[in-house]
């Protein structure tokens, strides 16, 4: 792993982490919650990324989500996104075995509805991770952006969520009229942090069904556990 910036202006500097994949043919970006950090609570980000590139479903890039004084949080939510893709399109020989991956996008809350809004920017980005969704970039944003994407959507959200609500998952679904693969998993005793070791175990499963066709999914078996 290592460590990298990606500038945008003088204030506005954000960290990646690098997880490389020399014999991946694909780069997945994470994003977290509103406020989230690039390793997420108990480093549970981190340990995700090491398992799938260590399982050569991709290199992975982590970021953090960042609320910037000095600008409009839907916003920035959407351009630090994009930005991160920039650089992991235009850096994607040294993390991988091609300079032109597969790109799938994983986002968390915030980080999911961001991924929806910009996915369809694109064309490199096949597949988007969506869980526990909300739309912190706008309604406006997020629907027109996820029903212009034409890649698989993959929707993961907790039935107790007490944030977004178990129909968030059932309302991003219904935007992505474009996609000819969408897939929505309703967790069964799980909030919206997906709390708990079975749900942590559940969530570190989550992209591996995404994007590597793990069938067993949504079973904790085999998962990592993160808490």
């Amino acid at each position: 792993m290592w460590i990298d910036s990606v500038t945008l202006e003088p204030s506005v500097v954000i960290e990646v982490a690098v997880h490389p994949s020399p014999d991946a043919q694909a780069i997945i970006i994470n994003y977290p919650g509103y406020l989230g950090s690039i390793d997420g609570y108990n480093k549970k980000y981190a340990t995700i990324a090491d398992h799938l590139s260590q399982k050569k479903v991709g290199a992975v890039v982590r970021m953090a989500n960042t609320l910037w004084p000095h600008i409009n949080y839907r916003q920035s939510v959407l351009d630090d996104l994009r930005a991160v893709i920039r650089y992991t399109l235009g850096h994607a020989a040294e993390m991988c075995a091609t300079a032109t991956p597969d790109i799938y996008l994983m986002g968390f809350s915030a980080g999911a509805g961001a991924v929806a809004a910009v996915a369809a920017e694109y064309p490199a980005v096949k597949k988007i991770l969506l869980m526990a969704p909300s739309e912190d970039a706008g309604k406006t944003a997020t629907k027109d952006g996820l029903a212009a994407f034409s890649g698989e959507v993959y929707i993961v959200v907790g039935s107790d969520d007490e944030v977004v609500g178990f129909e968030a998952g059932r309302r991003f679904l219904q935007m992505g009229i474009l996609s000819p693969s969408r897939h929505l998993v309703v967790l069964p005793n799980c909030d919206h942090q997906f709390r708990g070791r079975v749900n942590g175990q559940i969530m570190s499963k989550a992209p591996l069904w995404a994007f590597a066709g793990e069938a067993t999914f949504p079973s904790p078996e085999g998962g990592t556990v993160l808490y």
